[in-house]
Order: C-alpha cells, then structure tokens, then sequence
C-alpha cells in the first residue's frame, strides 16, 4: 500500500518538480547507473521515484539522462581539477556561505554548481580540511576570483585575444569584481594576471599582431 501511495505521489507532480527532485537526488548521492540509483534508493526510499516509475515516465535511464543535460553532465567536470585546486574552490565556497558542517554544505548546494558531498568524501580522506575555520581567508578568495575571471574570458570567447579592453566592454557578470578591483586587489598588471590564470599573453599579442599584418 505504502508503494502504491509514493507512486501516486510522484504521478500527481509536475514533469518540472519531478526532474528537480530526481536531479537533486542524484546529485545528493553521486549516482552515475541505475544501480547507483536502486543502491541508494533503497536506504533512502521516500526521496526519490523508483526505476520502475523512471522507465515508465522516461523510457529509460539514458533517456532520463538526457531530459536533465547540462545539469547532470556538468558534475563530472570536478575530475579535470587537482585536488588543491577543488580545495581552494569548495573552501571559498564554504567561506563565503558561513557553512560549518557537512550537513549544512549538502542541503546548500543543490541547484548551484558545486561538487557533491560525495565527491568529496571521494577526493579527500579528511574532510575536516575543508570546513575548517581559517584565519587567513584571502588566499582562498583570490582563487576563486581568478578562477571566475578565467571562467569569464572562456565565455566571452576571448582566449586568443585577451584585450582588456574587450574584456570591460563585454563583461556583463555582477558577480565578479570589476577589472580595476581585481587588479587593486592582486597588485598586478593585467598582462601578469593573464601569466597568473594560465595564459602565455606576450605570445597570443605576437600572434595576434603578425595575424592582422598579414
């Protein structure tokens, strides 16, 4: 009885809702199969639909997949990140949100780009690097504003240019600080801070100018 009732329950939803709640769920859990899934559905079985229900309304797992697309497939880009590079990322992000807990981080981040729990505990033996209260804070900030600037450049298609003219008049992000803050904020020159994310900027410039004399 207690089954059928869930299954009407999950029925009644909206297709928004129950996409929602199934991608939170996975997300929650780090499910990548349908056994992942029925693994942690069965520890946790009032959270989530049953396989059943997604194959009757989806199809099937794959097709399940699809109808959730960006969001599901953006969690498998932590794993291009060293593991003191997704430290100083979920240490900012914990920082900024005065998060003291596991418990706490796990119920924050569904719905934003952030690794799991799970991945986590995957990553790192000991957690409590992580949600530890540091003295220094600026270290970890700094990351994660350059980190964002880089992840802007990348957006607005400027790699093989990295004008910082460009970069003022195409910028739209409120969430990061302006080119003259971050600078400020750095003490270094933008050809330094495009040295200091990664890019060889003297030799894009070169490229750049023998481009346009040919």
């Amino acid at each position: 009885m207690g089954k059928t009732k869930r299954h009407i329950i999950w029925k009644e939803k909206s297709d928004l809702e129950l996409i929602l709640l199934i991608n939170k769920f996975i997300e929650k859990y780090d499910i990548v199969t349908t056994r992942d899934y029925q693994k942690a559905l069965t520890k946790h079985p009032k959270e989530a639909p049953s396989t059943w229900f997604i194959t009757q309304k989806y199809g099937s797992w794959e097709s399940l997949l699809q109808a959730l697309g960006k969001v599901r497939f953006n969690r498998y880009r932590w794993n291009q990140y060293t593991d003191e590079e997704l430290k100083e990322i979920v240490v900012s992000y914990i920082q900024k949100n005065n998060i003291k807990s596991q418990r706490a981080y796990e119920k924050k981040i569904p719905g934003e780009n952030m690794p799991s729990l799970s991945t986590l505990k995957k990553r790192f033996s000991d957690m409590n690097i992580l949600f530890e209260r540091r003295k220094t804070k600026q270290n970890a900030i700094d990351f994660m504003v350059l980190y964002q600037l880089k992840q802007e450049i990348i957006d607005l298609g400027l790699e093989e240019n990295l004008s910082m003219t460009e970069f003022r008049k195409k910028t739209k992000n409120r969430a990061l600080p302006s080119v003259d803050t971050i600078l400020r904020g750095t003490n270094l020159s933008w050809e330094a801070l495009m040295e200091k994310i990664g890019y060889d900027y003297r030799k894009i410039k070169v490229e750049k100018l023998t481009k346009n004399l040919k």
